[in-house]
């Protein structure tokens, strides 16, 4: 038998299925080719220029808040305006209705208190009876100025001041000695010198400043005493080569005087610098009064102790004298000073005069700016201290 293994060829089944993949991967693609393409043109980010005033309430959102506070906090106060100049420096502009109702020292606290957390320092620019001015500044760069006037006619400047020194008759005198001139030459010592007020300086001798200082003053018509050194009871000095002590010769003790009196040659009197052990020691009086009487020149005992013996021997040898009333600045704080300041006003108006001493620091003469204008105009008449030595 003969088998035929010859068939005639099948075309083979058609297979889509590769197509149809293809499709789908295609079209998958395409899909997520134009999502990408939409989600990049939707996201992306196109700056535009920030408007002075955008930039302006970005900036000062803070102040904002912070013109609320003040005006809640102080009803006197009135919101006036708020600028930016081309550097960044942010103005606000407050009136004051009602100068009794706020002080500038209220202000300040609560700047500081609001602003301290953020890491601003708040410097106060302007306390004058009729402006206020802060300064709100990080580092060396200022932010901010707060500026706060009174919005009828000036203020009186005697009106900062407690009520039973406000007004005083018959003139009492008040002399302030502001000591320990001639360590430097800073904006704190040039401050003093700017002062309208009289006051009266005390330079130490042998100091790097001591004469600059001195003939500097002199310029400005301030008078200048002899700040002259003295051992304490316990014999210490900071002023080795001045200090005066009864363990020395009196012709040691009439060196140092001559010398002293070199390094300060336009003074006109003296005042002791510490001094609790040499002025109770009468052999260093005698030489101190017999040095001052020989140069017609007074002494003022700043009375570092109450045992002091300085004004009695000065009085015995007709060496014009007197002694401090109050120390101004042993606490180191605006506050405490403006409240010597006060208590020496009260003596003065009760005595018919009074002598403060104080030190050449910025707090005392922040005080002293602020309030001595005010005193004047209170009506007592401050004087060099020359003018109450008698």
């Amino acid at each position: 038998m003969r088998y035929t293994y010859y068939k005639d060829p099948q075309k083979p089944a058609k297979n889509y299925s590769n197509l149809i993949k293809i499709l789908l991967m295609s079209l998958i693609l395409i899909i997520v080719i134009v999502w990408v393409v939409m989600w990049n043109t939707a996201n992306t980010y196109q700056p535009e220029l920030i408007s002075e005033q955008a930039f302006y309430e970005g900036y000062f959102t803070l102040n904002t808040r912070l013109d609320q506070t003040l005006t809640r906090r102080f009803p006197s106060l009135e919101f006036v305006e708020g600028r930016l100049s081309n550097d960044g420096i942010g103005t606000r502009r407050f009136k004051i209705k009602d100068g009794k109702k706020v002080r500038s020292d209220d202000i300040k606290k609560l700047l500081e208190n609001t602003l301290g957390g953020f890491g601003f320092q708040v410097k106060q620019t302007a306390d004058a009876p009729d402006h206020w001015e802060f300064q709100v500044g990080s580092d060396s760069t200022i932010w901010s100025v707060y500026n706060f006037q009174y919005s009828e006619k000036k203020m009186p400047a005697a009106s900062i001041l407690p009520a039973d020194i406000a007004k005083v008759s018959k003139r009492p005198q008040l002399a302030v000695i502001i000591d320990d001139f001639g360590y430097s030459m800073n904006e704190t010592i040039s401050g003093f010198m700017t002062l309208k007020q009289p006051f009266t300086a005390a330079v130490i001798p042998g100091r790097p400043y001591s004469t600059q200082v001195d003939e500097r003053l002199n310029a400005q018509q301030i008078q200048t005493l002899i700040h002259m050194p003295m051992v304490t009871i316990t014999n210490a000095t900071s002023e080795p080569d001045f200090a005066l002590s009864d363990e020395l010769s009196d012709g040691e003790i009439q060196r140092r005087l001559k010398k002293a009196r070199r390094e300060v040659p336009k003074s006109i009197g003296m005042n002791n610098h510490q001094g609790s052990g040499g002025t109770q020691s009468r052999k260093v009086m005698i030489e101190v009064t017999d040095f001052l009487a020989g140069q017609n020149m007074f002494f003022i005992d700043s009375r570092t102790i109450a045992a002091s013996i300085a004004e009695t021997v000065a009085r015995e040898k007709k060496v014009p004298t007197n002694s401090r009333d109050v120390f101004l600045d042993e606490v180191d704080d605006p506050e405490a000073i403006a409240g010597e300041l006060f208590r020496l006003a009260r003596i003065a108006k009760e005595r018919g005069e009074a002598i403060g001493i104080g030190h050449c620091r910025p707090n005392t003469l922040t005080t002293l700016k602020k309030y001595l204008p005010a005193l004047a105009e209170a009506g007592f008449d401050l004087v060099p201290v020359s003018k109450l030595a008698h």
